[in-house]
């Protein structure tokens, strides 16, 4: 009996094969995705859940049923596989569309674009940390004409510096996250009990992947998505084939004001994001398409008017939503995190181990990354404010995914040093700290891609599996090492050979030159944008705690507004009209009967969507692709 659970604690758990095989599926998906979103398609990381890592977890768990069959003893265990998929989506985040793609152009842009005109060498060159960016004349050179090769010793030497920086600030960043993570992990997995919608399917293809695969109901839903792909593809390349019709832009139909300003109004139909709307509560998949057609009212409205309804008022009203969100979160636990501090201040032998770890963690964290940015030239109170807000927005974005799942997120032109300067002007801030802001921005480019969900998701999947953390944190912390570095590699290995893609973040430092020739003022108008949106998220929570009937949720109103849920909101409202319906008329039960259909129109979607863009690849030519 002894030897029987020690069997199934083993085949729970992640191993050294699990993590070093994670390792190199990494560097091998980082050349994937790189070369393919920088040239092969545009999009095909911007969403909850990536593409390319359900392919690889897709082919592994087929390659695995035969090693089953044949070889057992080399077969991957549950653990492994999760471990696997963990640590793929973890570095994903980094090499994928908003990350580090961001990053690596602005540590060279500054000094290339710069010309007497603009004056940036007079404006703030001064207070640029060379030990973050590349200056070299000849690295640069070869940069930027292209078609020459990042793997020489000169260039290897120029880079080297920065590399190692920005990768060590990446690594305890990523940490810290981790660490914060493991804190509210209990809190709002075994209190709130939220649903973790977007780990479903990597959980069937880890668990128990040949009980999921002889379901015939995943194969239906599977070959329904993979078909429509395989003919849209077909079609992109020999337009005489014929393809399904299923994206259509109604808002070119809407030609008179108020309602043109409405435009563009998509109604397509993905298959990925029906499946996984599936899972959300019928609340939350009602509000996020409901609050798509709500911003969209807005601008009529304003129209009407006659109110401004050009520039950010809606990224505005969204970081206010996105602040109440991430805020309200760390409110409603504020009784478990009082409980895990007296747990690591008394030493409970139970947990108080973990957050112990955890808050030392966390510790150690913040004051490394203030060190690194005081280093760069920033003040020790321009620090704390600005990554006070950020990690509010990334709890966030933890949040609604924990608790919504939505098939993406994102929440472009708000980051918070210039939500600061919105609100009390950017002057005060002074020179130096505006640019170690600018040198910032990818963090915050558009919050798609971002890894610390993926790690309270992968906490979530381990408790499902019954894995241990410890490994699982350790394999966690290699792919943020492994992903960072195979993103510096990839990406630049990549724009020294074409350079037409090296130009990302240089409109960041047209705007650090802007403001420091003319600087921000407080901007009543953002302000009151802000506040309507941290309101109305505080009612909407309010009002949907107290009254059960209350359709409504905050969620909806955050995530229902930007370009991709532009694209995707349709697609929800059909997987929620189905949900209702399969609910009223079959109950829990055939609800439960659907499940490996919607499943598969994931599985299927992102499969044929990964091929192209791998044939794409292997062709060297531009491929269909999935999105938009």
């Amino acid at each position: 009996m002894e030897k029987k659970y020690i069997d199934e604690e083993k085949s729970r758990s992640s191993t050294f094969r699990a993590i070093l095989l994670g390792v190199v599926l990494i560097i091998i998906s980082a050349y994937w995705v790189v070369g393919v979103e920088n040239r092969i398609v545009y999009e095909l990381t911007d969403f909850s859940i990536y593409p390319t890592v359900i392919f690889v977890v897709f082919i592994l768990a087929l390659l695995n049923l035969i090693l089953i069959r044949y070889l057992k003893r080399f077969a991957l265990r549950p653990g492994e596989m999760a471990t696997i998929y963990i640590m793929l989506s973890i570095a994903t985040s980094l090499f994928g569309h908003d990350i580090m793609r961001q990053l690596i152009p602005m540590m060279t842009n500054p000094f290339w674009f710069a010309t007497p005109e603009n004056e940036w060498e007079d404006l703030f060159f001064r207070y640029i940390p060379r030990w973050l960016t590349v200056d070299n004349k000849y690295a640069l050179e070869e940069y930027y004409k292209g078609e020459s090769n990042f793997f020489t010793e000169q260039n290897l030497r120029a880079w080297f510096v920065p590399i190692v920086a920005w990768t060590g600030f990446i690594v305890v960043f990523l940490f810290g996250t981790l660490c914060i993570n493991l804190i509210v992990r209990k809190q709002w997995t075994e209190h709130e009990k939220l649903s973790y919608p977007i780990i479903r399917l990597p959980l069937e293809l880890s668990n128990e992947p040949k009980k999921f695969f002889s379901n015939k109901f995943l194969w239906i839903g599977f070959t329904v998505t993979a078909l429509i792909e395989l003919l849209a593809g077909l079609h992109y390349l020999y337009p005489v084939i014929p393809s399904l019709r299923i994206k259509i832009d109604i808002g070119r139909y809407l030609t008179n004001k108020p309602w043109n300003t409405m435009r563009p109004i998509h109604i397509n139909i993905y298959g990925f994001a029906m499946g996984l709307s599936y899972f959300m509560p019928l609340a939350l998949s009602f509000s996020l398409w409901f609050f798509h057609l709500f911003w969209k009212v807005q601008l009529a409205i304003f129209s009407v008017l006659g109110w401004r309804s050009g520039g950010g008022w809606q990224s505005d009203q969204r970081f206010g939503a996105w602040m109440g969100i991430g805020l309200l979160a760390l409110f409603t636990s504020r009784n478990h995190l009082k409980d895990t501090i007296v747990k690591f201040i008394k030493g409970d032998q139970e947990e108080g181990g973990m957050y112990r770890f955890a808050y030392i963690g966390a510790l150690f964290s913040a004051v490394f990354i203030t060190l690194f940015w005081y280093r760069a030239g920033s003040s020790i109170w321009a620090i704390i404010l600005y990554f006070g807000i950020y990690m509010v927005l990334c709890v966030a974005i933890s949040r609604m995914r924990a608790e919504l799942g939505p098939p993406t997120h994102e929440l472009h032109n708000a980051r918070p040093d210039r939500m600061m300067s919105l609100v009390v002007g950017s002057r005060g801030f002074g020179a130096a700290n505006l640019t170690n802001y600018t040198l910032m921005g990818w963090m915050s480019y558009g919050y798609r891609c971002h890894p610390m969900p993926h790690q309270l998701e992968g906490l979530k999947l381990s408790e499902r599996l019954g894995m241990r953390n410890t490994t699982l944190i350790i394999a966690m912390m290699v792919a943020a090492l492994v992903g960072s570095l195979a993103s510096f590699g990839s990406h630049l290995g990549f724009y020294y050979r074409y350079p037409n893609y090296a130009i990302w973040g240089r409109g960041e430092f047209g705007h650090l030159g802007n403001i420091l020739t003319n600087p921000m003022t407080r901007d009543m108008t953002a302000i009151t944008q802000m506040s309507f949106g941290f309101g109305f998220t505080i009612l909407l929570m309010a009002l949907s705690r107290r009254y059960i009937w209350w359709p409504f949720h905050p969620v909806g109103y955050a995530v229902g507004s930007g370009w991709a849920i532009g694209h995707m909101w349709f697609s929800v409202f059909l997987s929620w009209l189905a949900k209702r319906m399969i609910l009223s008329y079959g109950g829990s039960k055939v609800y439960r009967k659907a499940i490996p259909i919607f499943l598969g129109l994931i599985l299927g979607q992102f499969f044929m969507g990964s091929f192209w863009s791998v044939l794409g690849l292997i062709l060297n030519r531009n491929m269909y692709t999935l999105f938009p």
